[in-house]
């Protein structure tokens, strides 16, 4: 068996309709097929192998995600070649091949939720756990301050980074993490708010300069025994964020700050 990887991503899409409660397999037809080959892999890591329950696996940031997808392309042998006592051959060998979702990792634009509180424990996206909340519509806030981060400055949020059991230690979640901060660093502007849509108000602003503008500040909601890699990609333990628990597992905060161009395509 070959495999031969490629990456594919999907922007920020339609998602109404994704029933939580059901697989990725049951899902309408409206819904993309990247992002369903996304939901794929998450399902397999989050829910079968960690035990993350189903209906908590899709969340509120997901529509608003930019997500990318690896695929393996994974050729298969069907028959075996057939020889005569000669050597001569009286069958080739047969095999098949098919795409499949390998891996994935998302990038949520701001505005978040308040970072968890240390020793909290949350066993749903945060927004939701607020009754008040909108999940579709996440507020500007002003946070309290960690070691990397102020409170005030936007950032972006790098997790949902899974790779399938039989293709992990072979770098794909380098790959992913890769194509995701590239991607960001070239495209810095597509995460800055529209004015025309929301208006100076929702977003907290009474004038031109205090309009949030993503200045390169990336985070991610870690598990604890993956610190050392992440910090191999460049993301620095904030300690000033503590520890905490999401469905179970113990998660930190990291954060790297990129070097982004203001004149880069949108």
């Amino acid at each position: 068996m070959a495999a031969t990887p490629f990456i594919s991503i999907q922007r920020p899409s339609n998602l109404d309709g994704y029933n939580r409660n059901l697989s990725y397999a049951e899902q309408p037809t409206n819904i993309p097929k990247t992002f369903l080959d996304a939901m794929e892999v998450r399902e397999e890591v989050f829910v079968r192998e960690q035990s993350v329950p189903l209906h908590n696996e899709f969340d509120s940031d997901d529509a608003r995600a930019v997500h990318w997808v690896i695929y393996a392309s994974i050729n298969t042998m069907t028959e075996a070649q057939k020889t005569d006592d000669k050597g001569n051959i009286l069958q080739r060998q047969k095999s098949v091949t098919t795409t499949q979702p390998i891996g994935t990792i998302r990038l949520v634009p701001f505005p978040h939720p308040p970072h968890p509180e240390p020793g909290s424990s949350y066993a749903a996206d945060a927004l939701e756990t607020n009754p008040d909340a909108d999940p579709s519509d996440p507020p500007f806030i002003v946070d309290r301050a960690t070691t990397f981060h102020d409170g005030k400055e936007p950032y972006v949020k790098l997790g949902r980074i899974a790779v399938l059991k039989e293709f992990r230690r072979s770098g794909i979640s380098k790959i992913l993490v890769n194509a995701a901060m590239a991607w960001a660093r070239e495209n810095p502007a597509f995460f800055n708010p529209s004015i025309a849509t929301m208006g100076m108000d929702k977003m907290g602003a009474s004038g031109t300069d205090e309009i949030p503008i993503w200045k390169g500040l990336v985070c991610v909601h870690a598990q604890v025994q993956v610190i050392k890699v992440w910090g191999k990609w460049g993301f620095e333990l904030d300690e000033g964020m503590g520890t905490w628990f999401e469905e179970g597992i113990e998660h930190v905060g990291m954060f790297q700050r990129m070097d982004i161009s203001l004149t880069a395509k949108v």
